[in-house]
């Protein structure tokens, strides 16, 4: 397990989304979430995105013709081990100086939360880049597409309108 790559990809990603307007939306909307709900909340919304990432990261190599590889499963679970300590670390901590208050443990989770629908955006687009409302994240995500795909950024468009473009041309032959 390396922690390391695990910590590295949430900085990114963070990086990423916190530079629009999107993405501190999605943070704040994910706080203030996990703040009124509480600990489980919280915990159960990080397991949920991580395996939600597995299932279209999964479909997104699938439909590119790659294989998911067992690596995708150990890096989900790594995920989930690094995610799940920071954020039982962080409720021992509130419980050990008696705050009453969950507001860190909110703050993390909803980070967490935030790059990782930040990946499955990615995921989807990749996967159907006409989704309706993921179209309009497609401009800010390019960077987490690219990386998915292996290309630069500029290269994202045409390959995601490249894919479209074979999608029909192979349904009209089939015809």
């Amino acid at each position: 397990m390396n922690w390391n790559i695990i910590y590295e990809h949430l900085i990114i990603k963070l990086r990423e989304i916190l530079h629009t307007a999107w993405g501190w939306l999605l943070v704040l909307f994910g706080f203030l979430v996990d703040f009124f709900a509480g600990y489980k909340m919280a915990i159960a919304g990080v397991i949920v995105v991580v395996v939600l990432d597995a299932v279209w990261g999964i479909w997104a190599a699938v439909k590119r013709g790659k294989y998911a590889r067992s690596e995708l499963a150990r890096d989900t679970i790594s995920k989930i081990a690094a995610y799940g300590s920071a954020i039982l670390i962080t409720i021992m901590i509130e419980q050990i100086i008696q705050w009453d208050s969950i507001f860190i443990t909110s703050l993390i989770a909803a980070v967490i939360c935030a790059t990782e629908l930040w990946s499955i955006s990615g995921n989807i687009l990749i996967v159907n880049p006409n989704a309706y409302f993921f179209k309009l994240l497609r401009p800010v995500l390019k960077g987490e597409i690219a990386r998915k795909l292996g290309i630069e950024e500029d290269k994202v468009d045409e390959a995601l309108d490249g894919e479209k473009q074979n999608g029909k041309e192979s349904k009209k032959s089939d015809e």
